[in-house]
């Protein structure tokens, strides 16, 4: 054999690749398996790590980002004369409180996930900005949700809330009672009118169930020191909400409504007069009794007539609060083609603002002779409107279509008589939601990156020990 067969052959040894035997291919896979699962469980404490942190790390951070109690009310309120959806991540009342609020409105079609019932837009005074309380309830504004006078309190199911602080004060529930309604604000806010109600589902024919008032017990809320005084049991089944309860303008009368009967009586219970209404008759609203307190302001509704799309109208009247008997005068003019008229306050010039709910296309008429009916029913939008006996309507306030299903207004924002063009909220995400991001995106993606980073780490630290033995095997 020559010289440079000998050369060529070893070198052709050389390239060939060094034999790797079973045992050596079974102990490298599992030095493999243990370099990925030590990277995999570095990688999941370093996220687990992070998870612990982050709720501490935005707590500390919006304990400096929160608002404090904020100023007195503005000297006088006044209403804008439009409403736009809420932005999804709205600041609630509890991170940014505000002075006052001359209205609060909601809707079930704000958004969808989760969906807007339950949740009730506060409205700046002065600014127009927009709060949002959640409620826990399916609550809509005028009904269960009102807010006080002077705009400065929002009574919800079972709580009141305080807009200047943000704080939070539970209303006094009997025992049995399954939900405490706030009804009504007396005109100088130290008195809150609630309905204690209790109920059960009620099998039907064809298999499902509804939920059925057994009890309604009016009673009144002294907020300095929070007692409760009872005035009387309603008749469960026909008790609606927002049309029940109305604070004459002294605030040491009410009249309230059970059946078909109307009480007139002070906040000790004691009765002044009382009188019966036809069935398809309600006390107008909270703001149901004159400026004057001379008359009690009763709507009905006629479920007519030939022509109308929508067969509903109704009809103010202002009666003797002693008798019931309708005074004289010119008449409010009717509303038409409406699921419900309530009257909220009077403006300075004797005019009734009333909350006009309107209907969708389509939609079969129901009214106030039921609880289920109208407490059933949803408008498609409510408008705020001026009547008087002389002159048109007048539009005072507006919303697009699901914008404001249900409304409430303090009354020193209609009775000062002072409104302005309405600004809207941007779109997008909210400031509280866009804050929440910010932080998750500050704190998580440096956890992350260092979970990463440490996994390469252990790759690139494993494969140069595995290279390592290698050259010392082959060598």
């Amino acid at each position: 054999m020559t010289r440079r067969l000998m050369d060529a052959m070893q070198e052709t040894v050389t390239d060939v690749p060094a034999y790797v035997s079973y045992e050596g291919l079974l102990s490298r896979t599992r030095q493999q398996r243990r370099h990925r699962t030590r990277a995999a469980i570095v990688t999941v404490l370093a996220l687990v790590l992070g998870i612990v942190l982050m709720p501490q790390i935005p707590a500390s951070y919006s304990a400096l980002d929160m608002a404090g109690p904020v100023s007195a009310p503005p000297v006088s309120l006044s209403l804008p004369n439009r409403l736009g959806k809420p932005q999804w991540g709205s600041w609630s009342v509890q991170r940014r409180p505000i002075a006052a609020a001359p209205l609060i409105f909601t809707s079930e079609a704000w958004w969808y996930e989760p969906v807007s019932t339950g949740s009730v837009a506060v409205v700046e005074a002065d600014t127009d900005e927009y709060r949002v309380i959640s409620t826990g309830w399916g609550s809509e504004a005028g009904r269960d949700a009102v807010i006080s006078s002077d705009g400065t309190r929002l009574a919800l199911p079972n709580q009141i809330v305080d807009l200047p602080t943000g704080r939070e004060s539970a209303l006094p529930k009997l025992d049995g009672i399954s939900v405490v309604n706030p009804a009504a604000w007396s005109p100088q806010d130290n008195v809150l009118a609630v309905i204690q109600h209790d109920g059960r589902y009620v099998d039907q024919p064809d298999g499902g169930e509804v939920y059925r008032q057994t009890r309604a017990l009016l009673g009144l809320v002294e907020l300095s020191s929070g007692r409760f005084a009872s005035i009387a049991e309603l008749e469960a089944d026909t008790q609606v909400n927002g049309w029940t309860v109305a604070f004459a303008p002294d605030g040491r009368t009410l009249a309230y409504q059970s059946g078909n009967r109307i009480v007139v009586t002070t906040l000790a219970g004691e009765v002044r007069s009382e009188f019966t209404v036809p069935a398809d008759t309600r006390i107008a609203g909270k703001g149901a009794w004159t400026l004057d307190g001379s008359g009690l302001t009763l709507v009905t509704q006629r479920r007519c007539c030939d022509g109308d799309e929508y067969p509903s109208r109704w009809r103010l009247q202002v009666v003797d609060p002693a008798t019931g008997a309708e005074r004289d005068g010119p008449r409010l003019p009717e509303q038409n083609g409406l699921v419900a008229l309530r009257l909220l306050s009077w403006t300075p010039d004797g005019a009734a603002v009333v909350a006009r709910y309107h209907p969708w296309p389509g939609r079969k008429a129901v009214g106030l002779g039921t609880y289920d009916d109208i407490m059933a029913a949803v408008a498609r939008q409510t408008d705020l409107t001026a009547l008087s006996p002389v002159g048109e309507p007048r539009v005072l306030l507006t919303g697009g279509e699901a914008v404001v299903q249900g409304i409430d207004v303090a009354d020193r924002a209609i009775t000062g008589g002072r409104t302005h063009p309405g600004r809207l909220p941007p779109g997008g995400i909210g400031p509280e939601y866009r804050m929440y991001i910010k932080l998750t995106l500050q704190w998580a993606a440096p956890v992350v990156a260092g979970a990463l980073i440490l996994a390469v780490w252990f790759v690139r630290r494993s494969r140069r020990r595995r290279m390592v033995r290698t050259q010392r095997r082959m060598s």
